[in-house]
């Protein structure tokens, strides 16, 4: 039996992968959701899975969308997905893929299969891992809660135009049927839109003060290629 992976050696992994550093903004997000997904896959019950994938390429991706130099947020990535051990492309493909399984066929069927409702038709064999689901124990985290809550709103999102009520659904129909704490659930999903919120405004604050540099550099560039006037000389006579 192999020894659990330490944090200190999750992060390590991490720091060796991606060594640059990380903008001051974002660095504190980084490293709570590289200990949150470490936290998530030590756990002996954890099992990997197309949802988690989504889970994990979702959260991240919102979180970073506006990260600064963008050409750096895929190294971040992939450097996060090593030090947890797992392959990032395998992650991105999983997560793509079962995106596109969601927002094909029909949209009843496929709000059946996450249900679970006895005649739901199978489909790239997501039935079979969501009854595993159902089986404890079984690692919930809340980067599995976003991946399933993900896939259910591609499919939920025509059917039921309000948030509250897609999410009330979500916990009754889908939460329901698996062996995990709808609170925590709804608590999770808060948490994470609420993150999302305070990135935006993080990013706000940011860009002005950044805009307001600017400013105050043009002015004094301005300023430095205004052309001198000539200060008369009293002794000259004036006509």
């Amino acid at each position: 039996m192999n020894p659990v992976r330490t944090l200190s050696a999750t992060k390590a992994a991490f720091f060796s992968a991606y060594p640059r550093p990380i903008n001051s903004v974002y660095r504190r997000v980084v490293e709570e959701l590289l200990v949150e997904l470490h936290l998530a896959t030590v756990n002996s019950a954890f099992v990997y899975d197309p949802f988690f994938a989504l889970g994990l390429v979702t959260i991240y991706d919102g979180l970073m969308e506006a990260y600064q130099p963008p050409e750096q947020r895929e190294g971040i990535f992939n450097a996060l997905c090593k030090a947890l051990q797992l392959k990032p492309e395998v992650l991105r493909k999983n997560a793509r893929d079962l995106l596109e399984l969601m927002r094909s066929g029909d949209p009843r069927q496929r709000l059946n299969l996450l249900c679970l409702k006895p005649e739901a038709e199978d489909v790239g064999g997501l039935k079979g891992i969501l009854e595993r689901m159902t089986q404890p124990p079984y690692a919930y985290s809340r980067v599995l809660a976003v991946g399933l809550y993900t896939a259910y709103e591609q499919v939920a999102i025509p059917l039921y135009a309000d948030v509250e009520e897609r999410t009330r659904r979500f916990l009754e129909d889908v939460v329901g049927k698996l062996p995990f704490s709808a609170e925590r659930v709804k608590k999770d999903l808060e948490l994470y839109r609420n993150s999302l919120d305070r990135m935006k405004q993080a990013r706000a604050v940011v860009e002005e003060m950044v805009k307001a540099a600017r400013r105050q550099q043009e002015r004094r560039q301005s300023t430095a290629t205004l052309p001198e006037t000539p200060i008369a000389d009293p002794s000259e006579p004036t006509t």
